[in-house]
């Protein structure tokens, strides 16, 4: 029997502002031998339906919204491996509704609507509160920057960072 993919649904950005928050990521992963991912947003994770299934819904998703400004804003840190070092990002009206209208399209448990956490991640793995606090002592606690969310993106997400696959991409509707 097949295993089945797990998807998750990125806001990811474009042009300078990628390129920038791409060459922290690697300069971070490459110090501390961590694994080295694309910047995004993650806007659902741990969805376990077909790709047949799941690109029409991502299609619908994306036709629900027009695009929309994220700002990043301060960093923080978990201990969790996913979310080892982060920069969060302010929720705005077109985040909240494009979040709400994902989990009704993806069917996603009550409580993940309600515990959505919007970041960015800086860095993945397994450090100490006091090496996460030397690297925000050296890049930083605020952060000044913004993008505009043109689209979503579905993700096989299974395994590792560096065997994650972009399945499908959605722009959103446009004027």
């Amino acid at each position: 029997m097949e295993k089945t993919a797990t998807y998750s649904l990125w806001l990811e950005p474009m042009g300078d502002t990628a390129y920038k928050l791409q060459q922290r990521i690697k300069e971070l992963s490459k110090k501390y031998d961590t694994p080295v991912f694309s910047p995004h947003v993650t806007l659902l994770g741990g969805l376990t339906a077909s790709k047949t299934e799941l690109v029409p819904l991502t299609d619908t998703l994306a036709s629900s919204v027009a695009p929309f400004d994220l700002k990043l804003t301060k960093a923080g840190y978990l201990n969790t491996f996913f979310q080892s070092l982060f920069i969060h990002i302010e929720q705005n009206e077109g985040l909240t509704y494009l979040h709400n209208n994902a989990c009704r399209l993806f069917d996603c448990p009550e409580e993940y609507e309600k515990e959505y956490m919007p970041h960015l991640s800086l860095l993945y793995g397994d450090l100490s509160q006091q090496q996460k606090e030397k690297i925000l002592n050296n890049i930083g606690r605020k952060f000044y920057i913004r993008f505009t969310a043109k689209k979503v993106v579905l993700m096989d997400t299974d395994g590792k960072p560096g065997q994650w696959k972009k399945i499908h991409t959605a722009m959103f509707k446009q004027g």
